[in-house]
């Protein structure tokens, strides 16, 4: 099992490091609340309230001292070896050869699984299997043969590799009970496999056939290998794919698949699922704390589940987690050597089919219209804490990306929520942009003609959008029809919320590249109660790329 982790990049800059691992003491200010203490210690208003009893509602006593908890992993950007439920040692073991290579000898003694993890292997061993001990070590001895380049691309060149080979387990990795994980049982002679091989740059048949997907010290940095499921049932190998794929929704051992990536000279990162899924990423790669190339594709990936984790293979202690996962499908992650682990979900949904979609019960997404497409990847971490990332695209407005972080009890952190804005820039619209970004028609603004630009409002400065946009729309007094809407119901009440004040910024007609940023230059000519005269700068954080 390669259990939960990672998380979508955010812009939110934190007063607090939010990768602290112990609870502070906070002496309660002037003006503190826990909902305005959640969002400074990036925790839940729950959390917070939990840890205190004494507390009952929002207010807080200025001046006594109150227990903040450490934030959940949600939030903490990377997952390392220390956290809120997890070994705070950091055990750096050095392996190298005087000569800078690594070597490869694993140590499975140095394998930490949580109870959890233990019970899981005890209970799927098959009846009448002998109990033995943690230690266990893979073995691979073969002649490799390259029977298919598959293709070449400008940076990768991908074999197909068939190997007639000796491969096998010794020791089991069962912790007792009547059904513990069967990983037992010698060599397997005369086993014949494929799996491909991606190398960078233009590589040759003779450097694809010396890639052992049990040693990845032998896959070059850039590289990777992806091993498929079916072509290891009857083998000791089996019981790993069996043990992913019940993870991962998957009947039998034959839909699994996993991804060894060498990321840099130290580090490799296994992504494991689905085996179309697997092979619709194969050649991208996936960056745990960045989801957007998940959260981007739409072929191959509909109903999508990956699993992934990070090994520091200069450590034994990493080595022999690697070695675990190879034998087991599990992934130790208490133990020094493992980060970055995760578990992603995503759902895609369309309009066109009237799909209402739900992934777990904070994406509930009932979109009208005609080609309105959208998909939601969650990331959960080790500690049960979660981000949710919603992509939402409406014809041919501009797309919207929500991200959203939550702890083990589902509620939401305040303050960390973000809405992300994708337009391009052309002569048309460029002054349009400047001019809401800067709050000045004569000022250099940050975008230009021909840049892809990212609007990224916070909560709070979509908050403030709303606020102007209402301010704009009593300014017009009879006009601005496309704004009211945002802003009011039927009946002229307001009091939208900053998330569906977004999704209409997103979804209303004629809302392309151009009509955005026509929209917000009329909110911003009339928020200050003057269209005539000057414009009120909208807050939002800005990147600006060349397309």
């Amino acid at each position: 099992m390669i259990h939960d982790g990672g998380g979508a990049s955010s812009p939110i800059s934190h007063q607090q490091d939010p990768a602290r691992l112990d609870p502070v003491q906070h002496r309660v200010g002037s003006g503190d609340t826990v909902q305005s203490l959640a969002a400074q210690y990036s925790v839940s208003p729950e959390a917070i309230l939990a840890a205190n009893p004494r507390l009952t509602g929002d207010r807080l006593p200025q001046g006594e001292q109150i227990e903040i908890p450490p934030p959940p992993q949600s939030v903490a950007g990377e997952v390392d070896q220390g956290s809120a439920n997890h070994s705070t040692t950091d055990v750096k073991v050095t392996v190298k050869n005087d000569d800078g290579s690594i070597a490869w000898k694993p140590n499975s003694e140095s394998v930490t699984l949580t109870d959890k993890q233990k019970a899981e292997l005890g209970n799927s061993r098959p009846e009448g299997s002998p109990k033995g001990t943690n230690g266990f070590s893979v073995t691979l001895s073969s002649e490799s043969s390259v029977t298919l380049t598959e293709s070449q691309s400008d940076t990768h060149t991908s074999f197909s590799v068939s190997t007639q080979t000796q491969v096998g387990l010794s020791g089991e990795a069962g912790y007792g009970g009547p059904r513990g994980l069967d990983v037992s049982g010698g060599v397997d002679t005369g086993f014949k496999s494929t799996y491909k091989v991606s190398l960078p740059g233009e590589a040759t048949v003779e450097q694809a056939a010396t890639v052992n997907p049990f040693d990845p010290t032998t896959i070059p940095v850039g590289g990777s290998v992806t091993v498929d499921g079916s072509n290891f049932v009857n083998t000791s190998f089996e019981a790993s794919f069996r043990y992913i794929g019940t993870k991962t929704d998957i009947s039998d051992a034959e839909g699994v698949s996993y991804q060894v990536e060498r990321v840099d000279e130290d580090t490799v990162r296994v992504t494991a699922g689905p085996t179309e899924t697997i092979n619709a990423f194969n050649g991208v790669g996936l960056k745990v704390g960045d989801v957007s190339v998940m959260a981007g594709r739409e072929d191959q990936l509909h109903g999508a589940q990956l699993q992934t984790a990070e090994f520091d293979i200069s450590t034994a202690e990493g080595q022999a987690a690697f070695e675990h996962f190879n034998a087991t499908g599990q992934v130790a992650h208490e133990t020094p050597g493992v980060s970055n682990v995760a578990t992603l979900s995503r759902i895609d949904y369309s309009s066109q089919t009237q799909l209402r979609a739900e992934l777990g019960k904070h994406v509930k997404i009932d979109l009208g219209g005609q080609a309105n497409l959208g998909s939601s990847v969650q990331v959960t971490y080790p500690d049960g804490s979660y981000s949710l990332t919603t992509d939402l695209s409406y014809g041919g407005n501009v797309p919207l990306t929500i991200e959203r972080r939550f702890d083990a009890g589902g509620n939401e952190l305040p303050g960390e929520r973000s809405y992300r804005f994708e337009v391009g820039v052309t002569g048309e619209n460029e002054q349009l942009l400047n001019v809401v970004l800067t709050g000045n028609v004569q000022a250099n603004g940050p975008v230009e003609a021909g840049d892809t630009a990212t609007l990224t409002f916070s909560e709070e400065e979509m908050q403030a959008l709303v606020n102007q946009t209402e301010d704009a729309v009593d300014t017009y007094e009879s006009g601005a029809h496309d704004l009211r809407i945002m802003v009011e119901d039927y009946d002229g009440n307001r009091g939208v919320e900053p998330m569906d004040f977004a999704v209409s910024l997103a979804r209303n007609l004629n809302n392309d590249s151009y009509g955005f940023a026509y929209k917000l230059f009329s909110i911003s000519s009339a928020a200050d109660g003057d269209i005539a005269n000057g414009y009120e700068k909208i807050q939002a954080q800005v990147e600006a790329e060349a397309s």
